[in-house]
């Protein structure tokens, strides 16, 4: 049975009371005074605690659902839960959607990340995961000419990619651009006349680099690859195609 005994709240007498309480419940979180799965107070009895309103308490807890902390479980509770990418992912979308330059920003952060998964790639995959990215491989390979399950088997390359890399920082930062990494490719394999045939050169080196673990090809064949959809992007740009991320 889950443990409901009161937390070690204090009074919280200042203002933006939600934002202090959202606080309170992170650093409990984080000095593991409350773990994954337990359950908080029932609302009135934490607003007593907390000596705020219920209107408040209501506030902070969407503030926390928001976040990816908290899950309010219909007619059973509020409970602690395992942070989650959703938060960060959408918050990126939305910059990108609202700002026309972020998307070469994008692609600079992707650079950042990418060539030392690639390197890591290389380094650390295991067997299993040698057999994943020549899978996700094959998958491109065959869908060349079909967009919507091309953008889909990129994603999941370069999500394997981050797989084997085992930097499980590096893979969450990746699952988190992961709706506008899809945007640009659906970008360019619509309106790039030779994105896709340029795309699958390089994907099909970084694999084999990552087979043979020469990380030094890796690195190389990865940074190549994110210099040629910088490219393909600029030119788009300059014929005036808005890049408008849409449907994750």
């Amino acid at each position: 049975m889950t443990d409901t005994s009161p937390i070690k709240l204090e009074a919280i007498p200042h203002r933006h009371l939600a934002e202090q309480i959202v606080d309170r419940i992170e650093r409990l979180i984080l000095n593991e005074e409350l773990h994954i799965g337990d359950a908080l107070p029932p609302e009135r009895e934490l607003a007593a605690q907390l000596r705020v309103s219920r209107n408040i308490l209501r506030e902070a807890i969407r503030m926390l659902v928001q976040k990816g902390l908290v899950e309010v479980r219909q007619g059973s509770g509020t409970y602690i839960v395992r942070p989650n990418v959703d938060f960060l992912r959408g918050s990126l979308d939305f910059f990108i959607r609202f700002n026309k330059s972020a998307i070469f920003d994008l692609i600079e952060a992707r650079r950042s990340i990418e060539v030392e998964i690639a390197d890591l790639a290389a380094r650390r995959a295991t067997t299993e995961d040698r057999l994943l990215i020549a899978h996700c491989l094959d998958e491109l390979e065959k869908c060349v000419g079909s967009i919507e399950p091309y953008v889909g088997a990129d994603v999941r390359f370069h999500a394997a990619l981050a797989k084997a890399a085992k930097n499980e920082i590096m893979k969450l930062l990746l699952d988190s651009i992961r709706g506008s990494l899809r945007e640009n490719i659906r970008i360019l394999v619509k309106h790039h006349p030779t994105a896709v045939s340029e795309a699958m050169v390089y994907h099909r080196r970084i694999a084999l680099a990552v087979q043979q673990q020469n990380a030094a090809e890796a690195r190389a064949a990865m940074g190549e690859h994110l210099e040629s959809v910088r490219r393909d992007l600029l030119e788009l740009d300059a014929q005036g195609i808005r890049f408008v991320p849409h449907e994750q």
